[in-house]
């Protein structure tokens, strides 16, 4: 319980406080301090609705940044997994994305690592689910978007009753949710240059994992590098 809601819990207490105060009263020769009662418990009743009110609009505030952030975050995910599979610009795009998927072949060679990629997104999305409950009951989008993704964590073990067009129907619905909640609007159809950007072959694929796997690397190696400096200067 946050702060601002004791506060008005305490202000409602005092307001009801003072009100009976006031009917207790009433009958005795103060009748000044009923009024005065009176209109205090009013205005504490006002001041309380008032906090509770702003708690409300604050707290929807923080669900909703809490929310987008998810989403931005899933949609990169998606759109990484995504690019080592089709390919593309290493750039998000939007547009590109929903070109790419429209593009997208069932019999695309579909490697192990990439395979690994699109679990790991299916895991990350399962795991939201289960360890965020606010946020999915807040915004139906996101929780649609995510059980959209949910599945793909278990594409290996359905290979025999599933393909790979279960995984782009899995992120085409995710991708229009996650747009929505990320305030974009896609143009499905109106990046004509994503099928020249797009290799689905398997040395294409290596490439790109590879690729962007030794990126990763080098930033953490960076990272850590800077931190020596750090520790070193100290």
């Amino acid at each position: 319980m946050s702060t601002r809601v004791k506060l008005a819990l305490g202000v409602t207490l005092l307001a009801v406080l003072v009100l009976a105060a006031a009917v207790v009263f009433s009958h005795d020769r103060v009748g000044e301090l009923l009024g005065v009662l009176s209109n205090l418990g009013t205005e504490l009743l006002g001041l309380a609705f008032t906090i509770a009110f702003i708690d409300w609009l604050l707290e929807r505030k923080r669900l909703n940044e809490q929310v987008q952030h998810l989403a931005w975050r899933m949609l990169h995910d998606l759109d990484h997994a995504f690019w080592v599979w089709q390919g593309g610009r290493r750039e998000f795009h939007l547009d590109e994305l929903m070109s790419l998927l429209d593009m997208a072949d069932r019999n695309d060679p579909l490697p192990r690592f990439t395979e690994e990629l699109f679990i790991n997104l299916g895991i990350r999305a399962s795991d939201n689910l289960r360890l965020q409950p606010r946020l999915m009951a807040h915004d139906r989008r996101l929780k649609a978007a995510l059980k959209s993704l949910a599945g793909l964590a278990q594409v290996r073990e359905a290979k025999n009753i599933v393909h790979s067009g279960f995984i782009i129907d899995g992120l085409r619905s995710a991708v229009t949710n996650l747009a929505e909640l990320t305030g974009q609007t896609p143009h499905p159809g109106e990046f004509a240059a994503a099928k020249s950007f797009r290799d689905p072959s398997f040395d294409a694929q290596q490439r790109r994992y590879r690729g962007s796997l030794h990126e990763s690397i080098m930033r953490a190696e960076l990272v850590t590098a800077d931190s020596g400096e750090d520790d070193a200067k100290h």
